[in-house]
Formats: structure tokens, sequence, C-alpha cells
């Protein structure tokens, strides 16, 4: 790995991310591809193994085509390395900080829940008062 400003760029999981992006898109072009072939009415073989058809070759050529192209851009790769180093400084918060934020959030949801039912309720009544 790359020594940036004394800190190591992680190279290993910007590739993993990529991998994994790899293997999303390619279940997205599979199902695109599935569609093609059954409006073009085309059999969608099976082919390699059970549960391997064209459309799921199609998908896995496409996305890992893709992810090498995109990968071997160099200003793509810098910035994705960036983003990966940007992350890893970042203060996460702790167990115990992300357990109050929590509590509040669902309490202050609970409060304007309640105003909103009230007002709700208020207005109902007037709306049928008046109509």
């Amino acid at each position: 790995m790359e020594n940036a400003g004394g800190v190591e760029q992680p190279k290993r999981y910007v590739a993993i991310f990529y991998v994994l992006a790899a293997i999303v898109l390619a279940k997205f072009f599979e199902k695109i591809g599935a569609l093609i072939f059954s409006y073009a009415r085309f059999n969608d073989a099976t082919v390699l193994v059970e549960g391997w058809t064209l459309s799921t070759l199609f998908g896995f050529a496409v996305a890992a085509v893709l992810a090498i192209v995109v990968w071997r851009i160099p200003k793509t790769q810098a910035v994705s390395l960036e983003i990966a180093l940007e992350l890893k400084r970042v203060t996460w918060p702790s167990l115990r900080e992300t357990r109050a934020s929590t509590v509040a959030v669902v309490v202050a949801s609970f409060i304007a829940a309640i105003v909103l039912g009230i007002f709700d309720f208020i207005w109902g009544r007037l709306s049928a008062m008046l109509y």
C-alpha cells in the first residue's frame, strides 16, 4: 500500500468494494439480460452448472468488464482511494453515543407523532363541524 501523508491508503478496501459492486451489478445485468431474452423470445439456456444461464454469464461478464475498466481509470481510482482515506480518518461514535442518539430520535419522533395526531384530530373535528 502506498503512503500518503503518513496514512496508508486503503487499496484493499477499495478493491473489495469494487468486487462487491461488480457482483451487485452482475445480478442487475443478469435480470436485464433475462428480460431481453424473454422479450426476444430467445431461449435462456442453462450453461456450465445448474442455475447458470446465458443471462447470468452475460451479467457477470458485463459487470466484470465494467469494474475493470472503471478501476483502470486513474481519476476514478484516485477519487475512490481518497474517499476511503477520508472514511478511515472519520471519528465514529461509540456504542454509548449511538444508543443515546437513537433514543433521542425515537423520543422526538414519538412526541412529533403525538403532536401531529392531536392537530389531525382537531382539524378533523373542525372539518366535520364546517362541512
